[in-house]
């Protein structure tokens, strides 16, 4: 069999694609990601209204390919927009040869490994083909901790007659951002303060609802329970 590693395309799967292939450089390599583009967590489809890294440059970057400032347009000390880590990660796939080796829009169902060693993978892809099997001596998972949503259900949400979205996908409701709307934000994590400041910004009442306790103070520091 050849040798196939797995990976999610974020920062950790195009690390380990990367250093696989430079270590590796005859090996067969197939990189597989359910996605549309690559970046994980900031493919362009998951870029929402005015995302930004909590990072300043300099500080979110691989050692061995340095974000300077001239290639891509921000300064010392100023947050990473979203755009550029997005352009970051293209350049650095090309960059170490692995861009030409990713199969997007495909998803792995099933990994079985199998007696004699290696595995088989079931794959899947959006353009509705039926399932293929890819064999593989070695697999690298980078499958992150937000590539799948979790909605949770509420009593009356068939006859709500709104919107009700995970913020995975805010990107693809920006409509909501209209003054004179009201919304919901659930949850206390970074993309939630992002989209309560955009709907505030822009005119909309926003009902944010946080599990246990939390504080907001002046200067932008917050604690939670």
């Amino acid at each position: 069999m050849n040798t196939y590693p797995y990976t999610k395309l974020g920062w950790y799967g195009l690390a380990a694609a990367k250093q696989y292939h430079i270590v590796n450089p005859d090996a067969s390599l197939a990189i597989i990601d359910a996605g549309a583009g690559l970046g994980g967590t900031w493919s362009l489809s998951r870029l929402y209204p005015g995302i930004k890294s909590n990072n300043l440059l300099g500080t979110y970057e691989y050692p061995d390919f340095p974000m300077d400032e001239a290639t891509y347009g921000i300064s010392k000390g100023e947050h990473i927009p979203g755009r550029v880590i997005n352009t970051y990660l293209h350049d650095y796939a090309t960059r170490f040869g692995i861009r030409d080796l990713i199969r997007l829009n495909t998803k792995v169902i099933t990994a079985e490994h199998q007696e004699m060693g290696g595995w088989i993978l079931s794959a899947v892809g959006n353009d509705g083909k039926p399932t293929r099997k890819i064999g593989t001596r070695h697999l690298i998972l980078a499958t992150g901790l937000t590539s799948e949503e979790f909605l949770p259900s509420f009593e009356g949400q068939d006859d709500f007659g709104g919107k009700i979205f995970h913020g995975k996908h805010f990107p693809q409701n920006e409509d909501t951002i209209q003054p004179g709307n009201t919304v919901t934000v659930i949850g206390a994590s970074k993309l939630t303060f992002d989209a309560v400041y955009q709907y505030a910004k822009a005119g909309v009442r926003v009902n944010w609802i946080v599990r246990g306790e939390w504080h907001v103070y002046r200067d932008g520091d917050c604690s939670g329970t």
